[in-house]
């Protein structure tokens, strides 16, 4: 049998979101600029990745003084990936540190209300489940942020989300992380109940006099066994879907000529932003320094030239934007070489240049 690419949730999230988004990430790998948010949030996990099994003594200084800056190990680092990042100002630096203080007093350790008999960081899972008498053949990898096991078998899944919104719509009632973290607990764990929440780090975690947490503490409903074995079926399907990914595919389910999402999620036509800047009533959004922002814009949407690193056999290893090229390092000693290559831009958006050229002219 060939070999079965490793599916994910953001993996899966992308392909159904836009094809050609697929294509451009995982078969061109195009290079990709990050963004604050995104920087912001790999800060934050790498913290709560490196104070899950050890420097106590700071976790412990920072739930007391309700911030980062009075550490030595976590401040240090802190400011040196912020710094590489190019999230260093003093705004993201304050954002970074709320967040970090935000998701650590959040029942960090998972033994507010009992302690749980196994606790890990970064659980790791790499699957390839088969069973022929029932036609199911898919494989998941991921990494599960923080997974608490308790003595009556209770399984909590925790995942932090450094995002500006929290879930709505289909993202709560059919949350693919969720089932995938649950169905990977189940098959490294039978015998537990496994249960995921999702903890927003930008909004209120804070309980109040009931004892609820607030809009930015999200518990997942229980995933029955019947509903992960439907869910297996699911992934099958679309294991057959990726593993025979093509051009053709990448061009049959454009983002652009999706229906706009009627349950606030992210997606549709809105995945392709637009050229230019942000407009609010009629005026161009300002930042603080009263200069008009710049609007998202999928970044496979305009042609761009770029560097890659291929094989022998012409397969690209890796690639960077044109200022980057640099960063390559082929292994001559293997045949690896840098080529220059160009990119042509998105086919629905290119071709709609074309067209409105052609009416204008």
């Amino acid at each position: 049998m060939s070999e079965l690419t490793k599916l994910s949730a953001s993996r899966i999230k992308t392909a159904q979101t836009c094809s050609w988004t697929y294509w451009c990430n995982y078969k061109l790998k195009l290079p990709q600029s990050g963004n604050d948010g995104s920087s912001r949030g790999t800060i934050c996990h790498n913290i709560f990745e490196l104070l899950g099994d050890k420097h106590k003594a700071e976790f412990n200084i920072i739930i007391k003084e309700g911030t980062i800056w009075n550490t030595k190990v976590v401040a240090s680092q802190v400011k040196e990936e912020a710094e590489e990042l190019k999230v260093d100002d003093q705004e993201n630096l304050d954002l970074i540190d709320e967040m970090i203080v935000a998701g650590l007093r959040c029942d960090f350790f998972g033994d507010t209300e009992e302690k749980p008999e196994e606790a890990e960081s970064e659980r790791f899972f790499d699957l390839e489940i088969e069973k022929p008498e029932k036609g199911i053949r898919y494989a998941v990898r991921g990494y599960i942020d923080k997974l608490f096991k308790y003595k009556d078998n209770s399984v909590i899944i925790r995942d932090f989300k450094s995002s500006k919104q929290v879930f709505k719509g289909k993202e709560i009632t059919d949350n693919l992380q969720n089932l995938i973290y649950s169905l990977a607990v189940k098959n490294l764990m039978p015998e537990t109940e496994p249960q995921s929440e999702f903890i927003f780090l930008r909004f209120d975690l804070e309980k109040d006099v009931l004892g609820e947490r607030g809009k930015g503490y999200v518990r997942m409903d229980k995933i029955t066994e019947e509903e992960l074995e439907g869910f297996e079926y699911q992934l099958t399907e679309f294991q057959k879907y990726i593993d025979g990914f093509d051009e053709d595919c990448a061009k049959s389910n454009f983002a652009a000529k999706q229906d706009y999402p009627r349950d606030g999620t992210f997606g549709g036509p809105l995945a392709c932003g637009k050229d230019g800047f942000k407009v609010s009533y009629g005026q161009p959004v300002l930042d603080k320094l009263g200069e008009p922002i710049k609007a998202f814009i999928c970044p496979y949407r305009k042609p761009m030239e770029y560097y890659a690193i291929q094989d022998k056999d012409g397969k690209v290893l890796k690639t960077s934007f044109i200022e980057k090229k640099d960063s390559l390092d082929p292994d001559k000693d293997l045949g690896e070489k840098v080529v220059k290559m160009n990119y042509d831009g998105c086919p629905h958006w290119q071709n709609k240049v074309k067209i409105d050229d052609f009416l204008d002219g």
